[in-house]
């Protein structure tokens, strides 16, 4: 099934405890979110992969921005 995901630019946390710029998307069906470091539209692609790998309800869905 496709799945939108709300995508936003925000600070996120790295793995050294800094602020840096990234992007966060939430699924529209059930609000898990996913981050990533970085702007670009590969983070943006990264964000999209990880909500189908870690998706709470174990499904396997396709999802866009």
């Amino acid at each position: 099934m496709k799945i939108h995901c709300d995508v936003e630019e925000a600070e996120v946390e790295n793995e050294k405890g800094r602020m840096v710029d990234g992007v966060i998307a939430t699924c529209e069906k059930c609000d898990h979110t996913v981050e990533s470091f970085g702007t670009a539209q590969s983070s943006i692609n990264r964000c999209l992969a990880l909500m189908n790998e870690e998706c709470p309800e174990g499904e396997n869905n396709y999802y866009v921005e």
